[in-house]
């Protein structure tokens, strides 16, 4: 029986005064208190068995039978989770197997949640820490961690519990408020009494709260901001405050999700920002491009002296990638570090940094020219004058009720008709109804007050249809865009779709409001924050909020409101922190230069930032950056120093930008640099600036001199492998001007193209090209595409194969009847078939066989191919892959034209590309796509996991795993069997032994290319497999995740990878964190470990699994699972366990420090490991291999005593494993703590560690004195 808390107070203490007496009863009334919340808490507990919940109260209260946890944690199903309402949950979790609750027990859940929320309040008050933390451990247990994400690895689950409880799941859609039990939490929760109950459980855990309230692990960036209501407890900022140097040493060591957290957290804290100058500024340079751009925003929160103080000191002592970024930083900040700059570039001696301080200088130097342009001043604003909508519109509004009205009972009347035959009985008609019967005379009568502001609009149901109805308020002279913005704020003040007020105006009226109308109609309509309603249609025109830009357009009517209110610029060109809580709707710098334009001049702040666009990455950005500031005086001299830039792209830009700028003063230094220019991309940019700058390169491109060089051109003689070329059907083009070119000069462009024998486009053909109209480019290159396909296809006509068919059968078939005669009856399964054969047939045979014969080729004319890069894309894919499915054997035609055609920028041809790259019957082609495919992805800024994803080879796989080998008048096959050997067939699917030697009827040129094939595909296979199981190895460690239709597209498809992940575990992520293990059979089901198929979520994450994410138990069954299917594990992947650590904080493992072998067996072991030797020191000794991370840019290292060498065979003695920077190694080796080692790469370089020490001979007591050193 359940023991009353007072009973067993009043037996512990014996009192005789009434004053203790009193102070008895008041404890005993307060435990009673606490129970009975408690105890209504967990209630619902009692439905899975009886007194579990008072079982529940005892342990949080007193500690008593803790075994209550493990009983909690083994009921076989989940009944705990949902009866509390799965508490602990951080974003959504549904139960296995489908489990649910009755109503009555939804009930008590609901109540559980409710009861908790409230508890939650005063927990801090009702309980010590030590119950507050078996309270969280309850929680913990009864979800099972089913539910659990383990969002930050270094705090107890058990503090994810609580702290995931109180703020998401208990405190649901509920907000810090007066009105909300939930003030509490702000009121008697704090920062220091976190980390109290921390340190309560462990001395030094409370350490880890900073961390914890930014850090997000296992979430993604979507749910990442849910707990951010603990940031909101008062006591948060002093709480940091008191923290700095922790926080300056921590923040860099988060994810990119912890790091943009603390930028969002600070980003508010205009206080605490100003403290921490240093941080900002690190991060506003540091590797991550999110981060950088995040900090970046924020510098202009500092002051300006202290952004100025760390930006400077990293421009003279940080690495060379944090003086490039600090160079531009401290140009974006504005023309007072002009000085400074030049100072950093006096002392540089790194050429590329040189140019970045160069260019930057140059910017800040544009500000100084701009300035003597006359300055603007925003005109005086006029604002409208509001007329009131007279009275008499009231009768409209009655009217428009009625006819809505009549209409409403209409629907109600046919809907409950239908409902007498309908399966599903509808009843939106009839509530619909029943609400506009509810609207009385009085409310109408009162709308039109309401509309003119004399009133408070109440939110009555179809009020806006009641007043918009047939458009009849149109025909008031008086209803303005105050009336409208007042019906469309009915609904809501905060955000606004502009097409809706717009639809209620004349476009006579609108054309006359500027920007600031529309702030003032706002206002009137009682919108949140007028202004920023406004910057957001213009400067968010792509987001959810729509476009105000396609309503008011004109410079004149935008600029005003931009020039009184340019900290909306400021952010959207990312000078400041963007104020928008959802990153999709942030201002769009591309907005925000549209705004620039508008201005009459510029307004000179924003000239850095739009010289960092005009010369950067983003091409679209690049043309309108530089288009903005064409008009600032010598802007074309920041052109010409970008010139002398080691970045190809970043000459050809300025190039191109110097083109349009029209400035005389380019041409000189152009003309310099095509002297010395190698690359034919940048000289054919100079020459196409040259001639905008109306420079002499009609030497080279007028029609007069071309139709000159044709002439000289065309009396050479026609390479006889060109003949075949008719001139005359080429078709007839244009120039860019519309006139006519002379057939001529088209005729020696092709054949120039086809003397110079390449087939890649040629930069001088091209610039040929782009001479002639844009139609005429792509006409021009489809005739010379297919022309070139005709030419190579060109087979036997029928009536000439026939003709030699009919001489060539009858001796073939006397042939047969001797093959018969000889061999029939020992080999049948060869010659029984001659021996009934006809001489109809064998002429069929034979014309069959003179049908596919090539007449020819068109190979030796592939330069021609140079001429059609410009060609359609859906064109020139469907010719290319008609011809690889039929002509397939013309490797080098195929290689030709996927040369020629790569430098498109075609979507269709990319991905023609692409598909050839991961999968093609020929090895070459397949290599020769991969070295495109790279090119491509340089162009289309991939990442290197993306690139290696879509280039592995399949050996000549295809997507069956087949190999097709050709003989001609027959084929074989080759499989791969589970030894990796492969197997030959022949068309019967009868296996042979090896590839037979040519019959008669075979293709010698196929035979020859099929055993090479054969040869190669053997080696290649090989090769991939090695390569890749490597890499999967790595991807493992790294912890590498895939989108799941590019594991589906490119691993899962691919016919060598579809062998190697059959003998992995791998892992489903879904977007709450759960995780689902599965294999991959060979029949191309997902298994999980009961056999059961699964399907993958679109939005899930794929990862190849470990112990360390599974957990022991689940490890053991998975290798259990492949014991039972016979499958080998393609590496150890569920044996090797985190090791056991006192303390993570150490960067050192070196529990087998002092064991002993020699340096032969050490090197024998670690090499076989994948580990090399590191670099050797002074005197050519070493003392650690090293196995590189090249994703995590980690280095592995097992220390030794050391070798030298050339080596000698020498004691050696294991020291330790440890972990650093990739490269990093020197005299101050930077070592990285345990704990910002990735889980999976420590226990697998754990396993190396412990698999060197057993290849010892054991720890030696006196193992210094064993070694020569």
């Amino acid at each position: 029986m359940f023991l009353k808390p007072e009973d067993k107070a009043v037996k512990t203490q014996q009192v005789n005064s009434t004053a203790d007496h009193d102070h008895i009863q008041k404890h005993n009334e307060d435990l009673k208190n606490k129970v009975e919340k408690l105890y209504h808490i967990f209630q619902p507990l009692a439905v899975i068995e009886d007194q579990l919940d008072q079982n529940v109260v005892l342990f949080i209260l007193d500690g008593e039978n803790p075994e209550i946890l493990l009983k909690l944690q083994q009921y076989p199903n989940e009944k705990a989770l949902l009866l509390l309402g799965k508490p602990g949950t951080y974003s959504w979790y549904w139960p296995q197997n489908n489990q649910s609750l009755d109503k009555k027990e939804n009930k008590l859940a609901e109540a559980a949640l409710k009861l908790r929320r409230r508890y939650y309040g005063e927990i801090f008050e009702e309980l010590e820490f030590e119950q507050i933390i078996r309270f969280a451990k309850v929680l913990e247990a009864a979800t099972q961690q089913k539910n659990f994400t383990n969002i930050y690895e270094k705090v107890p689950a058990w503090f994810i519990y609580l702290t995931v409880d109180t703020f998401i799941t208990a405190f649901d859609s509920h907000h810090f408020s007066e009105a909300d039990p939930n003030k509490l939490l702000k009121q008697n929760w704090t920062q220091q009494k976190l980390f109290d109950l921390l340190e309560s459980d462990q001395q030094g855990l409370g350490d880890e709260l900073l961390p914890y309230l930014f850090e997000r692990q296992n979430i993604d960036s979507y749910h990442s901001s849910k707990l951010d209501k603990i940031l909101l407890l008062k006591d948060t900022q002093d709480f940091i405050s008191a923290r700095l140097d922790q926080l300056r040493k921590l923040i860099p060591t988060l994810s990119i999700i912890g790091q943009e957290n603390f930028l969002d957290y600070i980003a508010k804290q205009t206080a605490l920002i100003k403290q921490i100058p240093d941080l900002i500024v690190k991060l506003s340079v540091g590797k991550s491009k999110t981060i950088r751009t995040k900090a970046t925003s924020l510098l202009t929160n500092l002051n300006p002296e202290d952004s100025q103080k760390y930006l400077n000191q990293n421009l003279l002592e940080g690495s060379s990638q944090e003086r490039g970024f600090s160079a531009d930083l401290l140009a974006r900040l504005g023309a007072d570090n002009l000085t400074v700059l030049e100072q950093a570039f006096a002392q540089e001696k790194q050429k590329s940094v040189q140019q970045i301080l160069q260019m930057a200088i140059q910017r800040l130097r544009s500000v100084d020219t701009a300035q003597l342009q006359q300055d603007f001043e925003a005109p005086t604003f006029q604002p409208f004058v509001e007329q009131k909508i007279p009275a008499s519109f009231t009768e409209v509004i009655l009217e428009n009720y009625q006819e809505i009205l009549a209409k409403a009972e209409q629907n109600a009347a046919d809907e409950i008709e239908e409902n007498k035959t309908a399966s599903y009985k509808r009843t939106w008609a009839q509530d619909h109804l029943k609400q506009l019967k509810k609207i009385n005379h009085q409310t109408l009568t009162s709308i039109v007050d309401q509309l003119n502001g004399d009133a408070s609009f109440k939110n009555v149901h179809q009020v806006e249809n009641i007043i918009t109805h047939k458009n009849k308020y149109k025909k008031y002279p008086e209803f303005s865009i105050n009336h409208a913005m007042r019906i469309i704020a009915i609904r809501n003040r905060n955000w606004i779709y502009w097409p809706n007020l717009f639809e209620m105006l004349k476009p006579e009226e609108y054309a006359n409001y500027e920007l600031r109308h529309i702030v003032q109609a706002l206002d009137a309509a009682k919108f949140n924050n007028p202004k920023r309603r406004v910057a957001q249609g213009i400067l968010a025109g792509s987001s959810y909020y729509q476009s105000l830009q396609d309503h008011i357009y004109e410079k004149d009517k935008i600029w005003p409101f931009f020039a009184e209110n340019q900290e909306y610029l400021t952010e959207a060109l990312g000078l400041s922190p963007s104020l928008e809580k959802n990153e999709y709707q942030s201002f769009n710098p591309s907005d925000a230069i549209f705004v620039l334009k508008c201005f009459p001049s510029l307004p000179v702040q924003f000239i850095p930032r739009l010289l960092e666009f005009a010369l950067g990455e983003n091409k679209r950005l690049r043309y309108e950056a530089q288009e903005t500031l064409q008009h600032l005086p010598d802007i074309h001299q920041r052109a010409i120093e970008a010139l002398d830039s080691g970045k190809q792209d970043i000459r050809i830009t300025a190039i191109e930008w110097l083109a349009r700028l029209q400035n005389q003063d380019a041409v000189k230094p152009l003309n310099a640099l095509l002297k010395q220019e190698k690359k034919e991309i940048v000289r054919a940019a100079l020459l196409t600036a040259l001639e905008k700058l109306g420079q002499d390169i009609s030497a080279y491109l007028k029609p007069e001199v071309l139709l000159k060089e044709a002439e000289d051109g065309l009396k050479g003689k026609l390479s006889s492998s060109f003949t075949w070329f008719d001139f005359d059907t080429l078709p007839k083009v244009k120039w860019q001007n519309g006139k006519e070119v002379d057939p001529r000069i088209i005729k020696w462009w092709v054949i120039l193209a086809e003397k110079l024998k390449e087939p890649r486009a040629n930069a001088l053909l091209q610039r040929y090209s782009d001479l002639l109209d844009q139609k005429d480019q792509v006409q021009l290159a489809n005739h010379l595409l297919h022309s070139f396909i005709h030419q190579d296809t060109l087979q036997t006509p029928l009536d000439e194969a026939t003709q030699y068919a009919t001489t060539e059968a009858p001796g073939r078939l006397s042939s047969y009847r001797d093959s018969y005669k000889r061999y029939g009856e020992k080999y049948p399964e060869y010659y029984a078939k001659y021996g009934t054969i006809t001489l109809e047939e064998v002429i069929e045979e034979i014309k069959r066989e003179r049908l596919g014969l090539y007449l020819g080729s068109a190979i030796k004319s592939k330069g021609m191919l140079s001429l059609t890069a410009n060609a359609q894309g859906s064109f020139a894919v469907k010719q290319l892959q008609n011809y690889m499915k039929q002509h397939y054997p013309r490797r080098s035609q195929i290689e030709a034209m996927i040369s020629a055609l790569s430098i498109s920028n075609d979507p269709l041809i990319i991905q023609l590309l692409l598909s050839l790259s991961r999968r093609y019957r020929t090895a070459s082609v397949q290599t020769l796509a991969n070295t495109l495919v790279a090119e491509i992805a340089e162009r289309n800024q991939w990442t290197s996991d993306e690139l290696a994803d879509r280039t592995i080879p399949t050996a000549g796989l295809d997507e069956n795993a087949v190999l097709q080998l050709q003989y001609g008048s027959r084929n074989f096959s080759a499989i791969v069997d589970d030894k990796d050997k492969f197997i030959l067939k022949n068309e019967e699917g009868k296996e042979v032994k090896a590839l037979p030697a040519a019959r008669q009827n075979d293709d010698e040129s196929l035979i020859k290319e099929a055993k090479a094939l054969f040869s190669t595909s053997k080696k290649e296979f090989k090769q991939v497999v090695d390569m890749q199981t490597g890499r999967l190895y790595e991807a493992m460690c790294s912890e590498r995740q895939w989108n799941v239709a590019e594991w589906q597209e490119y691993i899962f498809a691919h016919p060598i990878m579809r062998r190697l992940i059959q003998k992995l575990i791998w892992l489903e992520i879904k977007t709450n964190g759960e995780k689902i293990s599965f294999r991959p059979s060979d029949d191309g089901a997902l298994l999980n470990l009961d056999d059961d198929e699964i399907e993958l979520s679109t939005d899930s994450k794929i990862q190849i699994s470990h112990a360390v994410l599974v957990g022991e138990k689940e490890a053991k069954d998975w290798i259990a699972h492949f014991k039972d299917y016979k499958v080998k594990f393609l590496f150890e992947q569920m044996t090797h366990h985190l090791p056991k650590l006192e303390d993570d904080n150490v960067t050192e493992i070196k529990d087998h420090n002092g064991w002993l072998t020699d340096t032969f067996t050490l090197r024998g072991v670690v090499t076989k490991l994948g580990y090399q030797r590191a670099s050797i020191e002074d005197g050519g000794s070493f003392d650690r291999y090293t196995k590189p991370y090249k994703q995590l840019g980690i280095d592995v290292e097992i220390t030794f005593s050391g070798s030298y060498v050339p080596e000698e065979n020498i004691p050696a003695v294991l020291y330790e494993l440890t972990f650093s920077k990739k490269a990093s190694r020197s005299w101050n080796n930077n070592e990285l703590p345990l704990k910002q080692i990735p889980p999976i790469l420590l226990a697998e370089s754990y396993a190396d560690y412990l698999k060197v020490a057993a290849s010892t001979s054991g720890f030696d007591p006196e193992w210094e004195k064993k070694t020569p050193w």
